[in-house]
């Protein structure tokens, strides 16, 4: 059966070793050259032909380059055990002939350290002495595997190999090697590993957790992880497998399982303190966690993260690193390492971000191939041209930024302004919570936010207070006037003077009516004093004399009644009032300058009448219509952006417009930064209405809110008939609880408004006024969709921030027209018109009267005649007295 799946092999695999493992610049194919522990790292170059050892706490005067025995000399693979002590300077090595590879030598290389007890760290010594550097233990002449993994167990005590071809164990202190067949722990069974892990179980028992591909037919190959129990230095024995099968790795060809494939690689990593194992399996864009005992493999969780190398980074067990070849961080690296919380999953931040950068060493973005740490959990990422970066922890309030190995450490940073970080490690610092600050002085670190005030504008990442009110919006687009429920200057006139509202006093004490009811009382007063008269002998004189003057006043009767002269009072006070009326009535035009009307019980009352309607801008316009356009298209506009709540200054914001894919850069007009330290102001004069304007921020700072005004100054033309308005529109652009997009677009819409003033007199021209009213729309002003979908990380990979303001302008114009309800010839009119009127109502009351009290006296005078003489004889003298008193 095996040789079955051999010659299926040879099949699949169309490249030979020998073509392949001379490329010395690939520090990824058939192993891993990177080995690391609590005291050092060793790095094996085959592109320089050395072993480079760098010793804690890492940079050039710890690091010791140790050149090949040979030239030929390919390094395949080198180990270190995590717990080895500070008197254990060496590592185990397998190698090959990169001109033949036709053999595979296994070896241990010791290293010299120089007692510094001024450095507890100890350094290495560049000269070897004779009994150091390599020794080689044991040569295999036999095909080179394609694949091959090399481990030495925590104490340094034993190394383990997992070939293609074979299995071995090294008794280090002895110098012996044992080989062991497949065939001896895995009968019948074909298995290329790709990942090899040593622990230790609770019970002291060692094991190898080993994770690779096994084909179990022809068509069908699957990647297994196999729970090995170590005897040494003799034997060992396959406890139990985990067989990984899912609809994404199901079927793999042989030639991508068993041969040496970038995206192919597996990766194993175990905690030693909670017997935990991590393993990454691209192909099924899935990292597994294990537990493990000396008996059993259980499968605790999954993650759907394609990691190709896997690390833990803390002592408990409850974090870990994940590197992701072929997913960009832009624009640093073609790949991205990933902290996730193993207990839920959640990705708690990524590398590199915007805190966590490194100096490019390269024309092309580098790749991450491998993951490893050291020390105080410091995480170690090995790049393809063999390239290790070095994560530093860094204590809380503070950040490191990421570098090469042998490169002196960076000091740590204070948290950016904003943010905070309450935990030591290597991790970056997060911005504070909504309601909460950070300290508004970047040279002071942040381990927690503190409270804002009350009546602070304080959503996620904020610096320090700004109060609410400092950034409300502005708007100048209020409500057209509209015409009163009645635009005829009769009915108002009727309505202002026999209204009797009692409610408040004023309008009672203003009512004409009610001062004509007056009139009409003290005329019947008037009345009651001249009967008085007639009865009385004496005054008899007196009554004919006020009889002549009443009849010449009366305005009803033509004189006829000398009572109508009484009555006649009681008009003339509705007519004055009618024509002063109309007098001050027609002063209350244009509106908006006019006082109150002080005359009548609504004081709002005002000679204008309102309309308003839409114009298409393609519509031509008169003569008289043309200056207001093109002043308000010339009118200059300002545009102030406020950036509320950032940690970004001047000398990280650069301004552009765009025209199609051309982009063309201009300063701004103004930049300060406001004394609340938490406000970034910028101005741009716009050339023009209709610009597209960009505004980029670089930093690793982030936006609360953007408070943009818009304005421009105001223009009178033709002695004040054509003016512009004073534009002044501000809006403050947020998301509750949450910071500025990363990317925002906001659109203002502008609108010219027209304001048209009709004269009083028809000879005189109209006035114009106009303004620009902005609407804005906008998409979504921040990033939280896919900080929810994908994780808050990605928030610290951005290093600029996007604010693009776009201008347009409708295809329509507002009219609003404002005529006078009345004019003066129209009032003269209409006050004569009224006075006419209210003689005639009267004259035909006093008429309706006459005759129907005359109808009446004769109606009783006929029945009168009918009775007695003494009787009849009396009322009809009682008759003639009344008609004379009238």
């Amino acid at each position: 059966m095996i040789n079955i799946f051999v010659v299926i092999l040879l099949i699949f695999i169309p490249l030979t070793i020998e073509d392949t493992v001379l490329d010395r610049y690939d520090y990824d194919a058939y192993g891993t050259r990177l080995a690391s522990n609590d005291y050092f790292v060793v790095l094996a170059q085959n592109d320089l032909n050395r072993y480079s050892v760098i010793m804690t706490p890492f940079g050039a005067e710890y690091s010791c380059n140790y050149g090949y025995n040979y030239i030929d000399d390919f390094v395949m693979n080198v180990a270190a055990g995590r717990h080895q002590n500070s008197t254990q300077m060496s590592f185990v090595y397998l190698r090959t002939n990169s001109s033949t590879g036709a053999n595979q030598i296994l070896g241990l290389f010791t290293f010299p350290q120089i007692d510094n007890t001024n450095d507890s760290a100890g350094q290495c010594d560049k000269r070897l002495l004779n009994d150091q550097g390599e020794y080689d233990v044991k040569v295999w002449n036999n095909t080179l595997s394609e694949m091959s993994t090399l481990q030495m167990d925590l104490n340094g005590k034993y190394a383990y190999g997992f070939l293609s071809n074979g299995i071995f164990i090294f008794d280090i202190d002895n110098k012996y090697v044992q080989d062991i067949t497949w065939e001896e722990i895995l009968p019948s069974i074909y298995f290329e590993p790709h990942a090899l892990d040593i622990s230790e179980t609770k019970d002291r028992i060692q094991i190898a957790l080993v994770v690779g591909y096994y084909q179990s037919d022809i068509n069908k190959v699957l990647p297994v992880l196999y729970l090995v129990q170590l005897n040494p230095p003799l034997d060992m024995v396959v406890i139990t497998n985990y067989t990984f099968s899912t609809q994404n790795i199901q079927f793999i060809r042989a030639n991508f399982a068993f041969t040496y494939q970038f995206n192919y690689v597996m990766s194993i990593s175990i905690h030693d303190s909670t017997q935990q194992v991590l393993i990454g399996i691209p192909q099924s864009a899935t990292a597994y966690l294990f537990s493990f005992n000396s008996t059993d493999l259980i499968l605790i969780k999954t993650f759907n993260q394609p990691a190709r190398s896997t690390s833990w980074i803390d002592n408990d067990g409850t974090q870990a690193a994940l590197l992701l070849a072929n997913v960009p961080t832009l624009p640093w690296a073609q790949s991205q390492v990933r902290l996730i919380d193993t207990t839920s999953g959640t990705v708690i931040s990524a590398f590199p971000n915007n805190q966590q950068t490194f100096d490019q060493w390269a024309d092309t973005l580098p790749i991450f191939i491998r993951l490893a740490t050291t020390h105080d959990n410091e995480l170690m990422v090995q790049a393809t041209d063999g390239t290790v970066l070095l994560i530093s922890s860094a204590d809380a309030g503070y950040f490191s930024r990421s570098h090469d190995i042998y490169s002196q450490s960076y000091i740590p940073e204070v948290c950016p302004l904003g943010t905070y970080k309450s935990i030591s490690g290597p991790t970056p610092c997060i911005v504070c919570p909504a309601n909460t600050k950070s300290s508004n002085n970047e040279l002071l670190p942040t381990i927690q936010c503190l409270p804002c005030l009350n009546d602070s504008f304080c959503p996620l990442g904020s610096v320090n207070d700004v109060n609410i009110s400092s950034i409300t919006s502005l708007s100048q687009a209020y409500a057209y006037l509209s015409s009163s429920s009645s635009t005829s200057f009769d009915d108002i006139l009727i309505e202002n003077i026999f209204s009797m509202q009692t409610t408040p006093i004023r309008c009672i004490l203003i009512s004409p009516f009610f001062w004509s009811l007056i009139t009409l009382s003290i005329s019947f007063i008037i009345l009651i004093i001249m009967a008085s008269f007639y009865y009385s002998p004496g005054k008899k004189k007196h009554f004919q004399r006020l009889e002549y003057i009443f009849r010449q006043t009366d305005l009803i009767g033509n004189g006829e009644l000398w009572f109508g002269g009484l009555v006649s009072f009681a008009v003339m006070v509705l007519i004055i009032f009618s024509f002063w009326f109309g007098s001050v009535f027609l002063k209350l035009y244009p509106a908006e300058t006019s006082d109150d009307a002080y005359f009548a019980c609504d004081s709002s009352l005002r000679n204008a009448q309102f309309s308003s309607g839409l114009q298409l801008l393609t519509t031509i316009k008169s003569d008289d219509e043309q200056p207001i356009f093109d002043m308000l298209d010339s009118q200059n506009f300002t545009l102030e952006i406020n950036f509320v709540q950032t940690g970004f200054t001047c000398n990280d914001v650069f301004a552009q417009t765009n025209f199609g894919s051309y982009a063309v850069f201009f300063s701004l007009t103004n930049c300060i930064l406001q004394p609340d330290n938490a406000t970034l102001t910028v101005s741009i004069s716009m050339t023009y209405h209709l610009m597209n304007i960009q505004l980029n921020l670089t930093g690793q700072s982030y936006i609360g809110g953007v408070y943009i005004c818009l304005m421009g100054d105001n223009s009178t033309s033709n002695d004040s008939l054509y003016t512009v308005e004073q534009l002044k529109f501000c809006q403050l652009f947020s998301t509750d609880n949450q910071t500025i997009s990363q990317d925002t677009e906001i659109y203002f819409i502008l609108t010219k408004t027209i304001n048209i003033t009709d004269p009083l007199d028809y000879n005189s021209a109209s006035v114009y006024s106009g303004i620009w009213i902005p609407t804005s729309t906008y998409a979504l002003l921040s990033d939280f969709l896919a900080y929810n979908q994908q994780g808050d990380y990605i928030r610290y990979l951005g290093t600029q921030h996007t604010l693009t303001i776009i201008f347009s302008e409708t295809q329509f114009y507002v009219v609003n027209e404002q005529q006078p309800i009345v004019r003066r010839n129209e009032m003269i009119f209409h006050g004569v018109l009224f006075t006419t009127t209210i003689l005639g109502l009267f004259a035909l009351g006093f008429l309706v009267l006459k005759l129907t009290l005359i109808t009446a006296l004769k109606w009783i005078i006929n029945r009168i005649i009918q009775r007695p003489p003494c009787c009849r004889k009396k009322l009809i003298e009682e008759h003639t007295e009344n008609q004379t008193i009238l």
